[in-house]
């Protein structure tokens, strides 16, 4: 995990099988050529930190970098602001799940981007951490716009998309108008393919993270940076990933970690609430109360 990516499960890049609750995550935007100038999709590399000063082996983020990420943030925040409000009110939508936890996340990542940082695997983490959560929040925004266009809409251009697998032919249709990514399964009972032609494009469905090594990992982040250990990674991966299904891992902090966690103490929000806190200036913080559903 050099490069922070988790592989052949790796659900911002790869399609993963369409979920009514998030009918946004098709709308996930794909690197392009010029991916090396988008802050969302650049590749991790070490001119993205600094050494410290004063502290010898402790590293900083590149203050452009993390500018940039902040920029990044206030523009996908105002992009989803009123969708997260009018979403509420529009009963044709009373079954999406807005991305709650990847606003969170976003926040908390920019924050701790923001720290020092004692390991490359950490910084690694964090900054992918990010990126996920403003592309999540970001194919959001996109999903939302396209939806408001009604039905005949068809975007002039589109950059590539991460799409789905699509077992409704109807909300195949509907995407591929939308010049979504998007595959349908075919099922054998249906269509005689010739299986002579048959080529695998990612076999996640033959594989389960349960077969990995017993031996417990020690986290130095919150357990939402790693990947999520699963009984069946087809059907339970993103979900689990993202934090609205269950993992089977559970958090195994540092001690350095551990000391940390204890200083911040348990803080949670007040029951059937959902927090997001805000920046409104460098330190500062306002909070946007989100009924649970």
């Amino acid at each position: 995990m050099v490069d922070g990516l988790w592989g052949e499960h790796e659900w911002t890049l790869y399609p993963q099988p369409y979920c009514h609750k998030f009918p946004y995550l098709p709308w996930l935007r794909l690197p392009s050529k010029n991916a090396a100038s988008d802050v969302l999709t650049l590749p991790v590399h070490k001119k993205m930190w600094q050494a410290h000063p004063n502290k010898s082996n402790i590293h900083l983020v590149d203050p452009s970098l993390f500018g940039e990420f902040k920029d990044k943030l206030e523009e996908v925040k105002a992009a989803v602001l009123n969708p997260f409000h009018d979403i509420i009110t529009d009963t044709r939508f009373s079954h999406v799940q807005p991305p709650k936890m990847a606003y969170s996340r976003a926040f908390e990542a920019l924050d701790r981007l923001e720290s020092e940082f004692g390991a490359w695997r950490d910084f690694v983490e964090v900054v992918r951490g990010l990126q996920r959560s403003l592309l999540e929040l970001l194919a959001f925004a996109d999903w939302w716009h396209d939806t408001q266009q009604g039905e005949d809409f068809r975007p002039p251009f589109r950059v590539p998309t991460r799409g789905s697998l699509f077992d409704d032919e109807g909300l195949y249709a509907n995407h591929v108008r939308w010049s979504i990514a998007s595959y349908l399964i075919i099922r054998n009972d249906r269509f005689a393919l010739d299986p002579d032609k048959r080529v695998d494009l990612l076999p996640r469905n033959s594989s389960r993270l349960d077969m990995m090594s017993n031996q417990p990992l020690v986290h130095s982040l919150h357990l939402w940076y790693y990947p999520p250990h699963v009984k069946d990674v087809y059907s339970s991966f993103e979900g689990a990933a993202r934090g609205y299904t269950d993992r089977l891992d559970t958090l195994n902090p540092t001690k350095g970690f551990k000391r940390t966690l204890d200083k911040l103490g348990n803080r949670r929000a007040d029951e059937g609430t959902f927090i997001f806190y805000i920046p409104s200036g460098h330190r500062s913080r306002h909070i946007l109360r989100w009924p649970q559903g």
